[in-house]
């Protein structure tokens, strides 16, 4: 049976989606859109997970059957049970994400029917996974030798695909980009059209905003170490959104720094498009990124943009979006700089949208069903501006 193919009874392809957890991250939170979107009469979506319970399995919809066996601390301890699952279900095509779930997935190819295809998804730089792991040349040597063996791989971002070229030497004829769908429909209904009543406070502060977890990767300790000097001709406030080991670190930082007035840790939120709305723009000091969703998520509540371009795909992002609404800088100082050039969005009326096109639902998933159907999405016709409309604007 050659991909693409049905292969499955009541004329349906069975697509299995394997997550190492429902942690409440862009990866599964990606896997996990995607699967819901799935047009049912043509696949029967079910999903595994090695974890029983997270934050995002509410994310799963209702029909969709959900095998969670267990709570396996380490991926490479459920793999004997994913097996099990994997030949029971008897998938036509099976779709993972995450290194360590990849790795784990392809190596159970052997045991499987020849006929199942796995297509795997990966969504971080594997710079970021070489600096962050103990074995480099173990994780090096996976790459070169399991994902060649992939049908496909999917990422969202050209400069991942660059850096399995460069720094992995693998050959990449069978990567293909598939941008993060957002749910700009939900996300937009969510945030109030008209902002709160601007006060005198509010009209005369700068809102920064950034959001993620608490960790190193996210560059929030040398963005708040460099805050002192910004010297910014009007008062400003910067609120991180998040939680994780890295709080107590970056709340001592905040008061080494006499930012405690200025600096909030506002802890995590499972919905923070409210707060990204209403500020004046949105910050990604990022060491690491695959495509940050969180800037698209920005884009999409019509708050603009500064990052540093070493955060993944945030270049592709600003290629694509509206002229000036993401500030890619090259280090912190210029970083400062373009802080310094923001000021208090001057409207009271909730900002159009300026997310680009190609990351709205519709459009990423027709070219995911076009991936699973064995077809170049490449090959797709642009979607009209009727297909890319419907999330305008609201009327104020």
């Amino acid at each position: 049976m050659k991909f693409g193919e049905l292969g499955n009874s009541a004329n349906r392809r069975k697509i299995v989606f394997v997550l190492p957890s429902f942690a409440a991250g862009g990866a599964e939170r990606v896997l996990i859109t995607l699967m819901n979107a799935l047009d049912r009469s043509q696949y029967a979506p079910e999903m595994i997970c090695l974890r029983k319970d997270g934050p995002l399995r509410a994310l799963v919809a209702a029909d969709i059957p959900v095998h969670a066996p267990n709570d396996y601390r380490k991926v490479s301890f459920g793999l004997p049970r994913l097996l099990k699952i994997l030949r029971k279900t008897k998938p036509d095509i099976i779709v993972s994400t995450m290194a360590h779930m990849n790795f784990g997935v392809l190596m159970l190819r052997p045991f499987l029917p020849k006929s199942a295809k796995i297509i795997i998804r990966e969504a971080i730089t594997p710079s970021y996974v070489f600096d962050t792991v103990n074995s480099k040349w173990l994780v090096k040597m996976l790459y070169k030798i399991l994902y060649p063996s992939a049908e496909k791989v999917i990422s969202p971002a050209q400069a991942i695909v660059d850096e399995f070229k460069s720094l992995s030497f693998l050959k990449t004829d069978h990567f293909t980009l598939l941008y993060n769908p957002v749910n700009i429909k939900k996300i937009r209904e969510e945030v109030p059209q008209i902002l709160q009543c601007l006060n005198d406070e509010r009209k005369s502060t700068v809102h920064f905003v950034c959001a993620g977890r608490l960790h190193p990767q996210k560059g929030f300790d040398r963005l708040i170490e460099s805050l002192p000097w910004i010297s910014h001709e009007m008062n400003w406030k910067l609120t991180i959104l998040g939680k994780g080991d890295e709080r107590d670190n970056l709340k001592a930082l905040i008061e080494k720094n006499g930012l405690q007035d200025k600096v909030h840790l506002a802890g995590f939120s499972a919905a923070p498009w409210p707060q990204i709305g209403a500020s004046d723009c949105f910050l990604l000091p990022s060491r690491y990124e695959g495509l940050p969703n969180v800037v698209l998520e920005s884009l999409c509540v019509g708050t603009p943009v500064i990052a540093l371009r070493e955060a993944g795909g945030v270049g592709e992002i600003a290629g694509l979006a509206p002229e000036g609404s993401v500030t890619i800088c090259e280090d912190m100082p210029e970083f400062l700089e373009a802080m310094r050039q923001v000021r208090p969005h001057p409207s009271r009326v909730y900002r159009p949208t300026l997310l680009p096109p190609s990351f709205r639902p519709e459009v990423v998933q027709k070219r995911f069903e076009a991936l699973l159907r064995g077809e170049n999405p490449d090959m797709l016709a642009p979607a009209r501006p009727e297909e890319t409309s419907s999330a305008a604007t609201p009327t104020t």
